[in-house]
């Protein structure tokens, strides 16, 4: 099965998240850093973990490059500007499926961004799609439990897949390693990076 347009939600098996949760289970209260849109279940459900959470929702503040432009060399972004990040450190960055909006220069100057804010042995959880094509559009996520996601996405439209590899985004985000990744049927493949400089 690989990933087809939809308006509706539906849900996927979440592997990665899994693998998250019981990373962090024992750790106690940990602070969350969401890079993806405000949704009260996924607050409900973090809870659990007393965690202290900041909401820095790139989906609705970074805009996105045209699918169908011809490339050019695009600025590199204000990642202070944009997510401004208070100075503190977080155990777990929530990127979502983000790192496949970007181009691997903008992946490689947000990851030297977060880095700044990750406290030992943070956790890294992202979703990159290993198809020719994926949803037009940054997609929702809401968290129905630890083993499964409902995603939504606003538009059928799709657009080209970078198809970042394993390698090419270890090499783009220094101090960031892949310690656990789970190929999905639905053609993305959850990684759980870690933060050890």
């Amino acid at each position: 099965m690989i990933w087809t347009p939809r308006n509706e939600p539906a849900f996927h098996t979440s592997l990665g998240l899994q693998a998250l949760c019981r990373r962090i289970q024992d750790v106690g209260a940990c602070d969350i850093l969401e890079l993806g849109p405000v949704r009260n279940r996924n607050l409900d459900f973090w809870s659990r973990f007393q965690p202290s959470i900041y909401i820095a929702d790139l989906r609705s503040s970074l805009p996105l490059p045209d699918s169908g432009a011809a490339e050019e060399a695009e600025p590199e972004p204000d990642w202070g500007q944009i997510l401004g990040l208070p100075e503190r450190t977080y155990n777990v960055i929530l990127a979502w499926d983000l790192l496949n909006y970007l181009d691997i220069s903008s992946v490689s100057s947000l990851a030297r961004h977060l880095a700044r804010f990750c406290g030992p042995e943070a956790l890294l959880f992202a979703m990159i799609y290993d198809q020719k094509q994926m949803p037009d559009q940054i997609t929702v996520y809401k968290i129905a439990d630890e083993s499964h996601l409902e995603y939504e996405n606003g538009s059928t439209a799709t657009r080209l897949c970078p198809r970042h590899q394993p390698r090419t985004l270890a090499a783009a985000m220094p101090g960031f390693s892949p310690d656990e990744s789970f190929r999905m049927k639905n053609g993305i493949v959850e990684y759980l990076f870690r933060y050890a400089p």
